[in-house]
């Protein structure tokens, strides 16, 4: 058995680990928070079919199970590939950003791998919301692939993407997702100094609130494209539409529940994906160091 003490000081982290880790977090992060509740509180079909937060959420739990983590694998795995590329095109070793690398960085690393994961998002979100928008009575739609499938014979490949805008520019927001991680961390901890769990917990709930809040506009109207497909002509057309008739207070519709749910869920997340790096690192300790070399 490696002894840990006969570690390099500085581990070689390869985006191959941040890929699996994001996924362990991913999986994490949807245990903890149902992801789907507010897509049925935004949809103008389907938000007068529940009576609240509580009774949409346990009717959605009952009806549907869809994961995740495949998507948060691609964010964490694009995030450390960016950040190395950054680091490399100004000439600099990359154990050498490890330790304090700079935040604008973070934030263009951050806002990069979510442009990134948007061409997957956008599809996979299209068949969700789709099937989401079912009765139980329809048995039109069998499945995600069947959807997508179903959709590219009406409207070909361009169809799939119904709603690219919204979603890419509500991925975005990965930008102030591991920018407000990065910076609650700095505030908590030292470089060198021990990043215990409860700063791990609390830096990643923090930063899911101030991700979600930064774009949230966004997903209303991607969510109200992608259930209507032939109602609006894009992105503005929805906004437009959306406000004549309901208002300006229609953009923050499940807002609340979906804050409710970021802080758990992106705090598990943070958490599974620590510990995850932690073990690819063979470490029993989460240290700055170590953390800022898995997350870079």
């Amino acid at each position: 058995m490696l002894d840990v003490d006969e570690l390099p000081e500085k581990p070689n982290v390869n985006t191959f680990n941040s890929v699996l880790s994001g996924l362990i977090g991913g999986l994490a992060g949807l245990a903890v928070g149902h992801p789907f509740v507010k897509v049925r509180l935004q949809s103008r079909e389907l938000s007068s079919r529940y009576k609240g937060t509580f009774n949409c959420f346990v009717s959605t739990i009952k009806q549907e199970k869809v994961g995740v983590g495949a998507i948060n694998a691609l964010v964490f795995g694009s995030y450390t590939y960016l950040m190395q590329l950054q680091a490399q095109s100004q000439g600099i070793p990359y154990d050498e950003t490890a330790q304090n690398a700079p935040l604008q960085h973070v934030f263009l690393a951050g806002m990069g791998s979510g442009v990134i994961s948007s061409f997957v998002t956008c599809p996979m979100e299209l068949a969700k919301v789709q099937l989401q928008n079912q009765t139980t009575n329809t048995t039109a739609i069998k499945g995600p692939l069947d959807c997508l499938h179903k959709m590219y014979l009406t409207g070909g490949l361009r169809y799939c993407f119904k709603g690219m805008v919204p979603t890419m520019l509500r991925e975005l927001s990965f930008g102030p997702y591991f920018l407000t991680y990065e910076i609650v961390t700095r505030s908590l901890a030292k470089p060198n100094q021990e990043l215990s769990g409860p700063r791990v917990i609390l830096a990643g709930g923090v930063a899911g609130i101030a991700a979600w809040c930064s774009t949230y506009f966004a997903d209303v109207v991607k969510t109200r494209i992608q259930s209507e497909p032939h109602r609006y002509k894009g992105f503005i057309d929805c906004m437009k539409c959306s406000y004549y008739e309901e208002g300006w207070r229609i953009f923050f519709k499940g807002l609340t529940p979906t804050i409710l749910r970021a802080f758990p869920s992106n705090a598990a997340t943070f958490a599974a994906y620590t510990w995850t790096m932690n073990l690819f690192l063979s470490k029993e300790t989460i240290t700055r160091r170590t953390y800022e070399e898995a997350i870079l």
